[in-house]
């Protein structure tokens, strides 16, 4: 179970406001990732942040989740994971994150999966990636001019994303 301040509310909600962020830069990936897993902890949806982290960091090993275009969507399914979240980060100063395309990354969202949620994740992740490889909707994500403005075009993409859960 999420905790959040307007419990009822964001429980069922993939984006919560307080993970939606635009940052001026990141020193490198590593602190991305680990910036980005504190939000998802501090939100009450993961309980052990340093292996959920290790998870993502494991994945990025194996192959960067820098998809191309300015966009890297790092995710895990963990135990520690009690419900489907996503952090959003707006990077204002492009971050190399050995994308496929070897350009800098401007929007990261992070997958966090709980480990009994396997076709949600896949689900969700292809819907996610078809969602961002449409230049329209990059582009508006991009042009949000502050947090509330990213929240509120995040949410476009939740009510693509929630009809792939059945909800």
């Amino acid at each position: 179970m999420c905790l959040t301040k307007n419990y009822g509310e964001t429980m069922n909600k993939l984006f919560m406001s307080e993970l939606v962020k635009i940052i001026e830069k990141f020193e490198n990936k590593n602190a991305c990732l680990h910036y980005m897993a504190d939000l998802l902890s501090e939100s009450g949806c993961l309980s052990f942040p340093d292996r959920f982290l290790a998870a993502v960091k494991g994945r990025e090993e194996i192959m960067s989740t820098g998809i191309g275009r300015g966009i890297a969507i790092p995710h895990a399914r963990d135990l520690t994971v009690s419900s489907l979240k996503i952090a959003v980060c707006m990077i204002k100063q492009g971050l190399d994150f050995t994308s496929l395309d070897n350009l800098p990354v401007n929007l990261v969202f992070m997958i966090a999966v709980p480990q009994s949620s396997n076709q949600d994740y896949m689900k969700i992740l292809r819907s996610l990636s078809g969602f961002l490889r449409r230049d329209e909707n990059r582009e508006s994500l991009l042009q949000a001019t502050d947090e509330r403005d990213l929240y509120e075009k995040v949410q476009v993409l939740e009510e693509e994303l929630r009809p792939q859960l059945g909800v």
